[in-house]
């Protein structure tokens, strides 16, 4: 185990208190200092954590250990200061990018959670019925399956569902049914995913409520202000190094996901009848919580429901239930909530810190792209009126190389501060 101070020198720094390989027969090997990069991965589209570890090899442990793919990496890494770590144990399922020179070699390990090796070696064929919550936790826990003994939190859906799991693997049932869970205002936007440090069961509208953790700026900011040079270290982890929009917006991919109108059509097999439901992201807009008041597009946008169509058979008495499969319900209006995630996104570069994660929402502001001086600073005149506000981190890559830490996360807003007035 490495050497590691509980007080904080420079804005990023980690304690990597713990970083070992366990084999497949039991051999326990401390890696810290053949480690060139730590690199680990959370999403709140992705039900797992994920990762990858550079090292720089001169113990030729792919022959002494040896390496086959079967080991267990332990990993703990906190910021100075703060009580929360991040500490899992992960496992190894892939080496690759070998190269070897006399004596060294240097390689990839990528790693990934658990449970996602349980999920890929088990299939369920088996009659659910009750609260889907519960559900979702009996597959998480049951030893056929995740056989997960992490953290779970579960945010228990209004509704129940009956079905039978044909051979899915865990993570496909989980999925299959946290796209027809509903809040308590009936909103169909649940997400099943592990951040770092446990897995959530839980609707956006839950996350998107909660109070920002931190407050980012993203400015050419003056060296006496409190961010510049003079500053104190917690305040320089609020500076944004970099920003990158990527893809600003997309109407025409926003157009056929079904994020502005859509139509479903639902035939029953049994009583042969037909049905059609409508969605439209203005009517609908306040049905559902937002990060701010004021949505992405005027009520003048141009949309018709058939730019996005919909056709799905169902069988209402095939689980023997007698109950409706309630598509209107939760498939048109997920489809867009979904697409509004992704609809405006920011990536931004940041000092990292152990106590963010994926889910947390964030206060960002954007300033205008000239030095800022001391007294501009928390001005609205000097930020943007539209695009500074409220946003919730959907993903971080977390990258610790020479006990610095880096986080590069990917933020969304699916609403603005300000309404759009249109002339």
């Amino acid at each position: 185990m490495s050497d590691y101070t509980s007080q904080i020198s420079f804005p990023g720094q980690a304690n990597v208190r713990k970083l070992t390989l366990v084999s497949s027969t039991g051999k326990s090997l401390d890696i810290t200092a053949m480690v060139a990069d730590i690199t680990m991965f959370e999403d709140l589209f992705s039900n797992t954590m994920t990762g990858y570890l550079l090292l720089e090899d001169g113990l030729d442990m792919i022959n002494t250990l040896p390496l086959i793919g079967q080991e267990q990496l332990i990993i703990d890494i906190q910021t100075p200061t703060l009580d929360l770590h991040i500490a899992k144990t992960f496992y190894i399922y892939k080496l690759q990018g070998r190269k070897i020179k006399q004596r060294s070699q240097t390689y990839l390990l990528n790693f990934c959670s658990k449970e996602m090796i349980y999920s890929a070696n088990s299939k369920i064929s088996k009659a659910y019925s009750g609260n889907i919550g519960d559900t979702v936790a009996s597959i998480f826990r049951d030893p056929r399956y995740l056989a997960s003994d992490s953290s779970l939190t579960v945010e228990m859906p209004t509704n129940s569902y009956t079905f039978i799991a044909p051979y899915w693997s865990p993570l496909e049932t989980i999925n299959w049914l946290t796209g027809k869970s509903l809040n308590e205002k009936g909103v169909p936007n649940y997400l099943f995913y592990e951040n770092n440090q446990n897995y959530q069961f839980v609707s956006v509208d839950s996350l998107i409520q909660k109070s920002p953790v931190r407050e980012y700026i993203f400015a050419d900011i003056d060296a006496d202000t409190a961010y510049g040079v003079n500053g104190d270290k917690e305040s320089k982890y609020n500076i944004v190094e970099s920003m990158d929009n990527g893809v600003t917006f997309d109407y025409l991919r926003n157009l056929s996901a079904g994020m502005y109108s859509s139509k479903l059509y639902t035939q029953d097999l049994t009583t042969k009848t037909i049905q059609t439901n409508s969605f439209d992201y203005i009517e609908d807009f306040d049905k559902s919580s937002h990060l701010e008041k004021e949505p992405l597009k005027t009520k003048e946008l141009f949309r018709k429901r058939l730019a996005s169509l919909y056709f799905i058979h169902k069988n209402n008495y095939q689980t023997g239930s007698y109950r409706v499969q309630g598509y209107k319900n939760f498939f048109l209006q997920r489809n867009s909530l979904m697409e509004q995630l992704s609809a405006f996104r920011i990536s931004l570069q940041v000092m990292g810190r152990t106590d963010i994660k994926v889910g947390q929402t964030i206060k960002f502001t954007i300033n205008e792209l000239r030095q800022l001086l001391k007294d501009e600073l928390g001005k609205s005149s000097a930020s943007s009126e539209y695009f500074s506000g409220k946003y919730l981190i959907t993903a971080i890559r977390h990258q610790i190389l020479s006990g610095h830490h880096k986080m590069y996360m990917e933020i969304i807003s699916d609403s603005f501060v300000k309404n759009l007035i249109t002339k």
